[in-house]
């Protein structure tokens, strides 16, 4: 049955929002048309119409739904060295029942929340079944870590394993770095090497504290220390006198599609060297906001990445370090911060650029003829200066 659905606005992504637009979609969530009203509606029978402005459904660009279980159990603001190390001591603390409990409440909450499409780190199996039964389309990003050269065929050869047994689930899946300071250099060019042959889409987490700069520069910092103190020591023989994103460029696949997650330290010459390095259409940037307060209590500086008219996408990271799963929620808070980034433009970052990161624009992430992308509402807007408030909230339609 075909539903005709109207709004204040409709953001349709791949063009300028309309004004009282109308969407048709089939009963399978197909969009059929989208009609410009040129502003003037007629209320008709057949026509659902709502006080809002009219998304394609949101992409988690960044999750961890293996760490779904350690809600509230991290406390927030300390610092990424004291986050992981505090992460590090709880997260095998639970058995594969509550983790497995944890995991599918948070799945139901980011569908409830208006998320189709999530790109999960994974370390394990544990949630590819749940993936592979979730109304939410995921791509696995295998997460490799490991300092001890030694063991870098078995750490690899584990990689390879997980991807095999995603993949004959039919997951979506590739094998991915876990930062630039968890991985030897010889399990770095290994990893490239192989998605090189692939072209995979990988992510990094990147830049995320201070001190992992630091790390690079001059092998000191907390971060520094604590690496020393849990494992083989800093991956690199010399510091490299460079902050951490350059020090590791020759370790990414020139090619590929790359995330680079968080981002709280990046600075003008980090992302002028990093798009010397790949072709522009194939780097994005994920910001988590929330996650990024929690943990270091700093933001990004997102104007920056605009100003340089790079590719923005939008995670939540996980509940180890977000009170909630919710895209919005992360829109909201750059709302709050960046008075300068228009609305238009943060819905773009959380649809069509996150469904082209993870490769799932085809069907994900703009209302165009032919995409199943699924329909939000975004309630309580404040339509005079085009902004979230903070009592905004979303209403799925499909």
């Amino acid at each position: 049955m075909l539903r005709k659905i109207s709004a204040d606005y409709i953001f349709p992504i791949s063009k300028p929002p309309l004004k009282n637009g109308i969407l048709e979609i089939d009963g399978n969530g197909k969009i059929i048309e989208i009609i410009d009203t040129g502003g003037k509606i007629n209320k008709s029978q057949n026509l659902e119409f709502y006080n809002g402005i009219l998304v394609p459904g949101f992409i988690n660009a960044h999750c961890h739904l293996e760490l779904s279980h350690l809600a509230g159990k991290i406390p927030q603001k300390t610092g990424l060295p004291d986050f992981l190390h505090k992460m590090r001591l709880l997260k095998n603390e639970a058995n594969d029942e509550i983790i497995s409990k944890a995991m599918k409440k948070a799945d139901k909450e980011m569908f409830m929340n208006g998320i189709v499409a999530v790109g999960d780190i994974s370390n394990t199996e544990i949630s590819f079944n749940i993936k592979k039964q979730s109304k939410i389309q995921y791509h696995t990003f295998i997460e490799v870590y490991g300092l001890d050269k030694k063991s870098t065929n078995n750490t690899f050869n584990n990689a390879l394993q997980l991807e095999r047994e995603a993949k004959n689930l039919s997951l979506s899946c590739s094998i991915t770095p876990h930062s630039p300071y968890s991985l030897s250099e010889k399990l770095f060019r290994k990893i490239r090497a192989y998605n090189s042959g692939n072209r995979s889409t990988i992510s990094i987490h990147n830049q995320e504290s201070f001190d992992e700069n630091l790390l690079f520069k001059h092998k000191s910092g907390s971060l520094y220390e604590l690496i020393n103190n849990i494992d083989k020591g800093f991956p690199f023989k010399n510091p490299t006198g460079k902050n951490s994103l350059s020090s590791i460029l020759d370790f990414l696949p020139g090619k590929n599609k790359i995330i680079l997650v968080h981002n709280t330290y990046t600075c003008e010459d980090d992302i002028e060297e990093i798009n010397s390095y790949l072709q522009s259409d194939n780097l994005f940037w994920a910001l988590c906001p929330r996650a990024n307060l929690y943990i270091e209590d700093k933001l990004p500086d997102i104007e920056l990445f605009v100003k340089k008219g790079q590719q923005i996408v939008l995670g939540t990271d996980s509940h180890g370090s977000n009170t909630s799963l919710s895209i919005l929620e992360e829109m909201k808070v750059i709302a709050e911060n960046f008075n300068n980034i228009s609305l238009d433009e943060m819905i773009k970052w959380a649809t069509l650029n996150g469904a082209k990161a993870l490769g799932f624009d085809e069907r994900l992430g703009s209302f165009d003829t032919g995409k199943m992308p699924g329909v939000i509402l975004i309630e309580n807007i404040d339509f005079i200066k085009m902004r979230l408030k903070s009592q905004s909230r979303i209403k799925k339609l499909y």
